[in-house]
Order: structure tokens, then sequence, then C-alpha cells
């Protein structure tokens, strides 16, 4: 069993204690903004397809291998990631937090 790490949330402080305590900078964001979430979890297909039909016997050889996966990926993939997320962020201010669609719509960054 693993333990638990130092800076999980102990049972008896709230959420916004530890993230004070422990100086966590929180970002408000929406409640539910599928077009603001970001947007690293485009990795995890790409870490499953280099991963897949093995298997690890230990949890260090799983740890090494996702992170061998990770840095196989093109830099330049993560940054259009990212810049995709920023230009999101940006018609979402255009829009001004009114529903839309694709990547298109007339709305000037």
């Amino acid at each position: 069993m693993q333990k638990r790490s130092q800076r999980s949330l102990p049972k008896n402080k709230n959420k916004e204690e530890f993230l004070a305590t422990n100086q966590i900078t929180v970002l408000e964001h929406p409640t539910y903004s599928p077009d603001l979430a970001p947007r690293d979890f485009f990795r995890f297909p790409k870490i499953k397809e280099i991963l897949k039909g093995r298997h690890f016997d230990e949890i260090d050889d799983i740890r090494s291998n996702t992170t061998a996966a990770v840095k196989a990926i093109p830099q330049n993939e993560f940054q259009n990631c990212f810049e995709g997320w920023t230009r999101r962020w940006h018609r979402c201010i255009a829009s001004q937090g009114e529903y839309f669609e694709g990547d298109h719509g007339g709305i000037q960054q």
C-alpha cells in the first residue's frame, strides 16, 4: 500500500485552509467549462499508445516508462495544445461567457 503524500488533504482541514497553508494559488474559472479546461489531457492517448500491451511488475517500472512516454511527445505538441487553450480563453472572454461552437464564429481575438 502506498503512503499518503504529506501534501494530501488532512481530514480535519477544509480545502481553502489547506490551499492557503500550502500557498497554492487557486485560479478562478467557471464551474464547468470544457473550453477552458486544461488541454494537457491530449497526452493520455499518446501515453496509452506507447505503453499498450506492456505489463509492469513494479511501480517504479510504471513510473519510469510513463515518464519516458511523456518525454517522447514532441515539445511542439505541448506548445500547440496550450496555444489552442489560450485562443479558447480569448473566445470565451469575447463572447462574454456565452456558448459558442467550433474555432470560428466571427469572434475577433
